[in-house]
């Protein structure tokens, strides 16, 4: 899981299969991650989920 603590946007390519947490996505972004089959959540979903944060990447 990475975890970007400001706004994902949808410009470069996606590889593999990523699961991302962010504070905003654009709608760009969202579609690039899910096409390559790969998961869009909040952050605030990511801490009821991985209270722990286990496996968690931070970008910033």
């Amino acid at each position: 899981m990475v975890l970007v603590p400001g706004k994902l946007l949808g410009s470069g390519e996606v590889a593999g299969k990523p699961n991302v947490a962010a504070y905003s996505v654009s709608s760009g972004a969202r579609s690039k991650i899910e096409d390559a089959g790969g998961r869009v959540i909040t952050i605030r979903e990511l801490m009821n989920e991985n209270p722990e944060g286990a496996g968690v990447r931070i970008l910033g």
